[in-house]
């Protein structure tokens, strides 16, 4: 288990404005939005890949992303 400390008074001013004190509900919004910023992260990282030359077949990407996001 992860236990985060916030110490920056506005930002957990909004958590509690949006979320209240529903951990889970926090939890999972945590959860989006680090799934998110890997998504991203990869997509860079393809983008950088596809520029260099590096290039998959189509069909092998999507059974990679669905494997890994699925």
């Amino acid at each position: 288990m992860l236990n985060i400390h916030i110490d920056d008074p506005e930002l957990e001013k909004s958590i509690k404005q949006v979320f209240g004190e529903d951990t889970r509900s926090i939890a999972r919004a945590f959860s989006e939005f680090i799934k998110q910023r890997r998504i991203r992260q990869d997509i860079g990282i393809s983008i950088e890949q596809l520029a260099a030359g590096e290039s998959l077949p189509l069909n092998d990407v999507m059974d990679d992303i669905r494997a890994k996001y699925e």
